[in-house]
């Protein structure tokens, strides 16, 4: 075979993979397609062939969703997504506010049991306080790979889209009559990190099928409603489906910066009191500042069982948060609270700034007060939900009464809690 001289032309020659004479390797799987086209790939399906088709929307969507047809955040409704995703073939569309809801109740149970064992002095070392919360997969994510140390300080409980993920495919598949394999579960988030959240293999509630099949972006559904000619704007709304459909004003609020830590406020402080609110609105933790803190004094109703610890003049329980959107700002907490220069109780973080509404699967917005509009939305919608706390949702209440049991019980352990790995989760997007 003659020397390659330099200067010559080389001819390069591709083989297909696969065996060879001097390779018996297998052939290099195809790779997958987006979720979203797997998605639209099932609902092209004749009926008596593809699965059961689920929809999910999360909080933070609802306000973006019209951005991608050019409009102002806000100017589309959920019940016009609602009849959009229908058009598209989806059987039902569930609102991830109820898992937020779920979170709540979860999460706020979870934290009075932490603070509870911090009050009687024999605090659990495997669940100790501050309680971060654990909803956002990039924070998630940090404190795996980055901070390890306070694996025990998140909080166990599952994010809204997994907590309802595990609610469709156990309980909603046995009220409806189906197998969970048989059905996909498609959510509608805000965050790229979702899918890779949906991905891990633990999140297999049933051992049958995935409890989440599918995630979507709302820059991705937006582009296919464009695409697929769906005015949003010029649609009739449409109601969520039940039993598991609906949620709360504090559910809604997951989707932007302080908005979990408002929804379990108004929970918690009422549970403790055993009284109402005088006022809903927690403003210390409204706004877009990067790092937020206030302090709540609780004083326990007359058969709470956190009586005992009001103290002498009976002045109650004082429950110090803090809320921080951007990593770079959940990192400053933990240097403050490591150097012993912060003391608090229960921490939300956020890893996207803003929050969900600011989240990396949001349409793309030269509009530099964009964050501010998506988070009056939020608000908005909010002020005019007709249950605005997420323990008041009659859905949810059904839900434990029919299924769970109560929260934190041993079903809801099994079902709407999880675990971290340190180091994290390999190749994990």
């Amino acid at each position: 075979m003659p020397e390659w001289q330099p200067g010559e032309r080389r001819r390069l020659v591709v083989r297909p993979a696969g065996p060879t004479a001097e390779c018996d390797c297998p052939p290099a799987p195809a790779p997958k397609a987006p979720h979203w086209q797997q998605t639209l790939d099932e609902l092209a399906k004749p009926k008596g062939q593809r699965k059961v088709m689920i929809a999910q929307i999360a909080p933070a969507v609802r306000v973006a969703i019209a951005e991608t047809m050019g409009l102002n955040p806000g100017d589309v409704t959920v019940g016009q997504m609602v009849t959009g995703l229908r058009m598209l073939g989806f059987d039902y569309v569930f609102d991830t506010l109820f898992g937020a809801d779920l979170t709540i109740m979860e999460e706020g149970t979870e934290l009075l049991h932490r603070l509870q064992d911090h009050l009687e002095q024999h605090p659990n070392k495997e669940e100790p306080l501050p309680m971060f919360t654990s909803c956002c997969p990039g924070w998630v994510a940090m404190v795996e790979k980055s901070n390890p140390e306070l694996i025990p300080y998140l909080s166990s409980c599952k994010s809204p889209q997994m907590m309802l993920g595990a609610v469709i495919k156990n309980y909603f598949a046995a009220e409806a009559g189906a197998k969970p394999e048989d059905i996909c579960n498609v959510s509608v988030m805000p965050c790229v990190r979702k899918q890779g959240e949906a991905d891990r293999e633990w999140f297999n509630t049933t051992g049958l099928a995935r409890d989440v099949d599918h995630v979507m972006t709302t820059a991705e559904l937006g582009k296919i409603f464009v695409e697929r000619g769906i005015k949003l704007n010029d649609l009739q709304e449409s109601p969520f489906d039940n039993p598991v459909g609906e949620g709360s004003g504090g559910g809604l609020l997951f989707g932007t910066t302080g908005g979990v830590m408002e929804a379990a406020l108004r929970t918690v402080y009422e549970v403790v009191t055993q009284k109402p609110l005088d006022r809903i609105v927690f403003e210390d933790v409204r706004g877009l500042e990067g790092i937020k803190e206030s302090t709540l004094h609780l004083t326990p109703g007359p058969t709470s069982p956190f009586k005992a610890f009001a103290g002498a003049d009976g002045t109650g329980i004082t429950l110090n948060i803090a809320v921080a959107n951007g990593l770079g700002n959940a990192k400053k907490l933990i240097k403050q609270l490591a150097a012993g220069e912060s003391k608090y109780d229960f921490i939300e973080v956020m890893a996207c700034p803003g929050g969900c509404i600011g989240g990396g699967g949001q349409p793309r917005s030269a509009d530099k007060q964009i964050l501010q509009k998506r988070q009056a939305a939020m608000y908005d919608l909010d002020e005019r939900a007709v249950i605005r706390r997420s323990h008041e949702n009659p859905l949810i209440g059904a839900l434990y009464e029919k299924f769970l049991g109560e929260p934190n019980s041993h079903k809801a352990h099994e079902l709407l809690h999880t675990h971290y790995v340190a180091g994290g989760v390999p190749d994990e997007k």
